[in-house]
């Protein structure tokens, strides 16, 4: 990882709002998720159970579908761990067997809206 100054930071953030959320907002008629927030003790548990062999973890950007799930239709984000197959790094989403090896993917953080607190 790297890190960043504050002011890019914001800028990337600032960014993403202007060219992606408010572009769902205004085709899905919704208040879109801004960020997700972790426990960090729950953030700690999936990575310590990742197998030793895991090379990392993928953030895969997703949705809620539109039927029943609170919060409905917004954006969340699904974590899995990868492996390395073939020089590439995978995971269950695209290699179901990962699922034998430990390497299920998990969701479970607070989107921001609602939970921005």
């Amino acid at each position: 990882m790297k890190k960043i100054d504050l002011t890019e930071a914001k800028k990337m953030v600032d960014h993403y709002h202007a060219t992606r959320k408010n572009v769902i907002d205004k085709t899905h008629g919704i208040n879109d998720t801004k960020s997700v927030w972790f426990d960090i003790d729950a953030f700690k548990d999936f990575v310590n159970k990742l197998p030793a062999h895991t090379t990392g973890v993928r953030v895969h950007l997703a949705a809620h579908d539109s039927l029943g799930t609170t919060p409905t239709a917004q954006t969340t984000v699904v974590l899995a761990g990868t492996v390395n197959k073939d020089s590439s790094h995978i995971d269950a989403l695209s290699d179901s067997s990962l699922l034998a090896e430990g390497l299920d993917p998990v969701n479970g953080g607070k989107p921001c809206p609602p939970s921005c607190t």
